[in-house]
């Protein structure tokens, strides 16, 4: 169909005409393609950045028993978790993503109250992903330092310092505008995909031995102090040790937040999320496999000044092989950086857009060369700064804001897929990409799933719990924002906050409104 009424082509008229079906004007520009939001995607839950960090983490907690068994089950879960979202975002194409899901879902009863609670700690996982993939960003760059200056002393002042440098760069490559974004976006698809994979080949052939497949597919290590200094199971610190890959599974709602600035969002937003999980999975698996396979001294490796994960390449590729895939960490981590804070200024653009963080009006004006929501950004770029702070005074802020993102973006992928099965489920209206009657089993077994890992990752990560080295701090910020968001809720919130607020009539469209779009 061809429509030119506002001087658009007809893609365009179709996602203008959604979007004003949800109660909001096209304001961002509409500029990026399926495979550039696939990019970004890819880019924020970004693999590299996920599983190469944690990687001693999960050496140290169940070995790779762990790390490969638990990545495919982990990796099973997670598709249940994509496949609802994807059904939903399919219906509500908008940069708010699973907090205005959460709205029209949950209906003017539960809706408000539910997407308060959703906003917040959707951007909790934003915030605390980013933070943490940045961090350990800089602190690879600050072992690649190590490598070739043998007396540089890494610190976690150090990277502090690195961390907020790759942030400020991160918010000016954001700033640029669109271009900017899309060559980022293009560049960290080739980085993900290419590199790791030049990075399995060299690790397989470099590697002076492989281990065998028994010791990859059946040992169990235990460096917690749990199975030596309790009476726990060796299950349950198999189960602690999935936090390396369900972290490294996160991030993909950013296909959600691009989505007004997507052509043909209804379909290439559901593609986004499930092709960043599907990339994500057979990328860490073949990642995850290549380095356990090439692991030479285990205790050696878990306690090398530079950390397991740099070990193992040095030992397979050299001095300055090893330097090259370092790096790519870090470089992969930077561009990590840059996705994350353009979907969560999109993310936090919805909510001051509805009136939800303080200071609204000001921070939901639109930038005029870029229209795009910089103030956003460098807030976005304040915030993740600040939750890295504790990097100064502890050695587990790495995992513990691993846990943090892993609790709020989890968290914040279940409510809707909730009120999607439950109250939501009468009134929900299928659209292109839809789950018939498998919505209801998806979705329960996704929430499940939600449930069980938010109780694990509160857990101490080592035992016993005596310094703050090694003190998980995830509980006392998830707790933090329980309490916040319900003494907000009934103390002020709930008095005005009732959700998206709708920008534009539909009469305002001159009949482009398909009829299912109302």
């Amino acid at each position: 169909m061809e429509n030119n009424e506002k001087g658009h082509g007809a893609n365009y008229n179709e996602d203008e005409a959604r979007l004003a079906a949800l109660g909001y004007k096209q304001n961002m520009k509409r500029q990026f393609s399926g495979l550039q939001n696939f990019g970004f995607t890819l880019t924020n839950s970004s693999v590299l950045i996920g599983i190469v960090p944690l990687f001693g983490f999960g050496m140290a907690t169940g070995g790779p028993v762990a790390i490969i068994w638990g990545w495919l089950l982990v990796a099973f879960f997670v598709m249940f978790i994509g496949l609802g979202m994807a059904e939903i975002c399919s219906t509500f194409p908008t940069a708010g993503g699973l907090y205005f899901w959460t709205a029209k879902l949950g209906g003017p009863k539960w809706g408000p109250m539910f997407s308060w609670y959703e906003a917040w700690f959707n951007m909790l996982g934003q915030v605390a992903g980013c933070s943490g993939s940045v961090l350990a960003a800089a602190t690879f760059m600050n072992t690649l330092i190590r490598v070739w200056q043998p007396s540089w002393e890494p610190s976690g002042t150090k990277n502090f310092y690195i961390m907020a440098a790759l942030m400020v760069s991160a918010g000016l490559i954001n700033s640029a505008g669109g271009r900017a974004l899309k060559v980022a976006s293009l560049v960290s698809v080739v980085v993900h995909i290419l590199g790791t994979i030049v990075l399995v080949i060299t690790v397989l052939v470099g590697a002076p031995k492989l281990q065998d497949a028994k010791f990859v597919f059946t040992e169990f290590r235990d460096y917690t102090g749990y199975t030596t200094q309790s009476s726990v199971s060796p299950v349950f610190v198999f189960l602690l040790g999935l936090l390396q890959s369900q972290w490294s599974m996160l991030g993909y709602d950013a296909s959600a937040h691009m989505s007004e600035e997507t052509e043909k969002s209804y379909v290439n937003g559901p593609r986004g999320i499930l092709m960043s999980i599907f990339a994500s999975v057979m990328i860490g698996l073949a990642l995850a496999l290549a380095m356990t396979f090439g692991i030479q001294d285990y205790d050696a490796t878990l306690n090398s000044v530079y950390g397991a994960a740099p070990q193992i390449f040095l030992d397979c590729a050299g001095k300055v092989g090893g330097s090259i895939f370092i790096f790519i960490i870090v470089f992969a981590g930077f561009l990590c950086g840059v996705a994350t804070v353009a979907a969560n200024s999109r993310m936090f653009y919805a909510f001051a857009r509805d009136g939800g963080l303080p200071f609204s009006p000001y921070f939901s004006v639109l930038d005029r060369r870029t229209q795009m929501p910089l103030r956003l950004v460098w807030l976005s770029v304040v915030i993740i700064i600040m939750l890295a702070l504790p990097s100064l005074g502890s050695e587990a802020t790495l995992s513990a804001i691993s846990g943090i993102s892993i609790i709020g973006f989890t968290v914040s992928y279940a409510i809707p897929i909730l009120l999607r099965i439950t109250v939501g489920a009468d009134t929900f209206v299928q659209h292109e990409f839809n789950l018939g009657r498998f919505s209801k089993p998806i979705g329960w077994i996704a929430c499940i799933w939600t449930g069980f890992i938010f109780v694990i990752f509160n857990l101490p990560q080592s035992w016993p719990v005596d310094n703050m080295d090694t003190f998980n701090f995830t509980p006392a910020a998830v707790g933090f924002l329980l309490i916040f968001t319900t003494v907000s809720w009934f103390l002020s919130a709930r008095h005005w906050f009732k959700g998206p607020v709708s920008e534009i009539a539909l009469q305002e469209l001159d009949g482009i409104v398909p009829v299912d779009a109302k």
